[in-house]
């Protein structure tokens, strides 16, 4: 008795390519099987003009105007006291000087270290992954666009930490390759901050990149032994643990 395969599918009736085109010969690219839909091709045409593509950059017309927006208003309403910036190119950038008690700047744009500014300015050319600042000087850090062209962003990660008070909060900025920003996030947790209050944003027309910007702070005291713990961290655990135990410090 003869049995049928499950598997068979019924013969599907051809339809002549000239015929979907008005009788025009359509050219297609040749695979190693044969010809490659068009789709297919197409789809393979686009990946290559995203990886090819130049990433973002600081000046980059494309750069959502929305998101830098909003970064100019956290810096407006959350810069007060002793105040670190760094990375700011142009003096629109800088924060409101009525409360602000001291500002110190690190890698500002020629126009910033050029002109005389109304508040008292610190002005260092230090690199951002090595502060000429004492532990816990600045009640709020500003960055913008450090991380991505630092060498070891880690190190500037941890350098922003140690300078920021107990306290304090980083207001960040940044070009990311990764998914929705994770690895500049990535780096600021690991240099033992939180951020909250995040806020990416995916240029038009270049997927290799991403703008983000957010908020970012010590953790409270009763959860440094369990981020050292999830972080790895062992000479890292040691220090915050002992911070947690109440050791003085200046905030």
């Amino acid at each position: 008795m003869a049995t049928t395969s499950l598997w068979h599918e019924p013969a599907r009736p051809t339809i002549d390519a000239r015929s979907r085109t008005g009788g025009r010969d359509e050219q297609r690219p040749s695979g190693r099987n044969g010809p490659i839909p068009l789709v297919v091709s197409r789809v393979r045409a686009d990946a290559a003009a995203m990886t090819t593509r130049a990433p973002l950059s600081r000046t980059d017309h494309t750069m959502p105007p929305g998101l830098l927006q909003r970064f100019r208003v956290q810096v407006e309403r959350r810069s007060s006291g002793r105040v670190l910036d760094i990375g700011a190119r142009d003096l629109d950038e800088l924060p409101a000087y009525q409360y602000l008690s001291h500002l110190a700047l690190v890698d500002a744009g020629s126009e910033i270290r050029e002109t005389r500014l109304p508040l008292p300015a610190e002005k260092s050319d230090a690199s951002p992954d090595d502060l000429p600042f004492p532990d816990r000087s600045f009640d709020v850090v500003v960055c913008r666009f450090v991380l991505h062209r630092a060498e070891d962003p880690a190190r500037v990660a941890s350098e922003i930490a140690r300078v920021l008070r107990r306290t304090g909060q980083l207001l960040f900025v940044d070009i990311a390759g990764g998914v929705n920003g994770l690895d500049v996030l990535t780096h600021l947790r690991l240099g033992g901050l939180v951020t909250h209050d995040v806020d990416s944003s995916r240029p038009r027309g270049n997927p290799r990149s991403t703008l983000v910007q957010g908020i970012a702070a010590h953790l409270p005291p009763q959860y440094v032994r369990e981020f050292a713990w999830l972080s790895g961290g062992a000479r890292t655990g040691e220090h915050h643990d002992a911070e947690s135990r109440g050791l003085q410090e200046n905030t």
